[in-house]
């Protein structure tokens, strides 16, 4: 596990199916996809959209994926390309 040089908190990479490295937040969160518009991605480095589900609406047969750091990064501004 690696650490985020903008905001400190701890992080996970997974390799895209693109053959790239995302940072991603660690702790993993059910997705009901077609509802949203959020990213999110999965262990094998694919990306689903839809939003997080809310704590009641957890169901196993949900996809489980992981929310990009960018997402909720304090600095993230700093990282972006202009």
């Amino acid at each position: 596990m690696s650490v985020c040089k903008g905001c400190g908190v701890p992080l996970e990479w997974i390799d895209t199916a693109a053959g790239r490295s995302m940072p991603v937040d660690p702790e993993p969160v059910f997705v009901i996809e077609g509802e949203g518009r959020d990213r999110f991605i999965t262990d094998e480095g694919e990306v689903i959209t839809g939003r997080r589900a809310l704590p009641e609406e957890e169901r196993r047969e949900f996809p489980v994926a992981f929310v990009p750091h960018w997402k909720t990064c304090t600095a993230a501004d700093s990282f972006r390309r202009k």
